[in-house]
């Protein structure tokens, strides 16, 4: 075989994997764990004194899985009669999976999920609420096995 067939053969190959490689991403999804990230990220700040509210409370927020359920239980000293808030829980990998809802949390502070909401898997977790003009933030993964 002589050099042209070679060359031949080397750019073929290269042009080859450059579509292989161009069909692989446009097989990938582009969409971002939050549709109002730069908007939210102005914003953070909030989210870091509400996270510091929280903090300065000596109760500390659990949550814990138990069975077919995830318990939140939240410190006492943040609820009341006026307690409004969301739980977001976000799956990176798919959007369309996310779980957003209300805060309804019950006298004791606790509020119970169903784990037919989330299919198996990692979340991350935002609790976000407001207590008598007081708000707190609390973030962390949560990996979900049924």
């Amino acid at each position: 075989m002589n050099w042209g067939y070679k060359i031949l053969i080397g750019f073929s190959t290269f042009v080859i994997a450059m579509l292989c490689m161009v069909g692989v991403a446009m097989k990938q999804s582009n969409e971002m764990i939050d549709d109002n990230y730069y908007d939210k990220e102005l914003k953070y700040q909030d989210k870091i004194d509400a996270s510091n509210n929280l903090s300065a409370v000596a109760e500390k927020l659990s949550i814990t899985d138990s069975g077919d359920v995830v318990v939140l239980q939240l410190p006492l000293a943040t609820i009341g009669n006026n307690t409004t808030g969301t739980i977001e829980c976000i799956r990176s990998a798919a959007q369309n999976k996310d779980v957003k809802m209300r805060l309804q949390v019950d006298a004791s502070g606790k509020q119970v999920l169903p784990k037919t909401l989330f299919i198996n898997g990692v979340y991350q977790l935002r609790l976000d609420w407001m207590t008598n003009g007081t708000s707190y933030f609390h973030q962390q993964v949560l990996t979900i096995t049924k």
